[in-house]
């Protein structure tokens, strides 16, 4: 944890922002073990291996820490050597290439595609997942300077509220318990003007026809591992059928097959199979996975108090865009 970051906590026992840091391992300005004391309540929040964390091991979020420990550069840009990440970022966001001198806000970071691009904005990122993928994040941009990293829970977070410019939440959204809950939560960090940019995957006849939705009340219960090596055994005999299905008849073609496929997007032969095998776990492991209308997502950001709501298609599903007001 960098020293730097310590104004933006807070406790989420008691809302303080008071703190003693116990450390017992420090490396310059940034503690690698220790902990977080609250000087109101005495609550403490430990901080390993540089990331304080504020929830326990032990939550809904299991599979995506899975995941991405075990695909932990698979979707980042300087991996891929393509835009892959940095495209459907600021198509999805529509914000500027460079946000020097702005503090984002990053819920549920995976192992950190989207964290990457936005340090290389310039903006201050403080960034958290509910899982340990934090720890990949941490592994593969914790040496920006500007990044800030944290483990905690979407609807408690452990922030001064009204502190960022922009809250962003990609991939994340339909994986919650409850979206509509989440999206109030994620508004109260916003400063007054501040933008809060979300996508979900989108609720319509045509998604929930997709094989994942037949065969998840069975794959969401498999053992994390087993489902893992089941997939990466499949594979090489559903791949090749998936491409050629896409072949002859696009999108709709490829998804006869229940796998993930991503010949479309131009990867060497081995990390597309690479994606494949990380997307087609995502899509059976989840705990959790509720997709969402468009009014659905206008009416919450109502809820939430802001403005300027643009909800559209977007590479994800959906995309919801809002605004806190300048003045209540």
């Amino acid at each position: 944890m960098k020293i730097a970051a310590l104004g933006f906590f807070r406790c989420i026992s008691c809302t303080s922002s008071s703190w003693t840091i116990l450390a017992a391992e420090s490396l310059g300005k940034e503690i690698v073990q220790g902990s977080l004391l609250c000087q109101e309540c005495a609550a403490s929040y430990p901080i390993r291996d540089g990331i304080p964390r504020f929830v326990s091991g032990e939550n809904y979020s299991q599979s995506f820490g899975f995941q991405w420990n075990r695909h932990a550069k698979t979707q980042l840009d300087s991996y891929t050597g393509r835009p892959i990440s940095r495209k459907r970022l600021f198509d999805t966001t529509g914000w500027p290439a460079d946000m020097s001198g702005e503090v984002i806000l990053e819920a549920g970071s995976g192992a950190g595609r989207f964290t990457e691009v936005l340090l290389a904005t310039g903006a201050k990122v403080l960034s958290f997942d509910y899982s340990s993928a934090v720890e990949v994040n941490r592994h593969n941009n914790g040496h920006v300077s500007s990044l800030h990293l944290f483990q905690a829970d979407i609807c408690d977070i452990p922030l001064q509220l009204a502190s960022f410019d922009k809250v962003l939440c990609m991939g994340v959204l339909q994986h919650t318990p409850d979206p509509r809950r989440t999206i109030k939560s994620l508004a109260r960090y916003l400063r007054p003007g501040g933008e809060l940019v979300v996508d979900v995957y989108n609720k319509s006849l045509t998604s929930l026809l997709q094989w994942k939705y037949l065969l998840r009340p069975l794959t969401k219960r498999v053992d994390q591992k087993a489902l893992h090596e089941a997939i990466v055994w499949a594979m090489p005999s559903l791949l090749p059928i998936a491409r050629s299905l896409r072949r002859l008849a696009g999108r709709a073609g490829a998804r006869l097959v229940p796998i993930v496929e991503y010949s479309h997007l131009g990867l060497p032969s081995s990390l597309e199979t690479e994606w494949a095998i990380l997307d087609t776990y995502d899509m059976y492991s989840p705990a959790h996975d509720h997709p969402q209308s468009a009014q659905a997502l206008k009416q919450w950001f109502r809820e939430a108090e802001l403005v300027e709501i643009v909800v559209q298609p977007a590479p994800n599903g959906l995309a919801g865009r809002g605004r806190r007001p300048k003045h209540r």
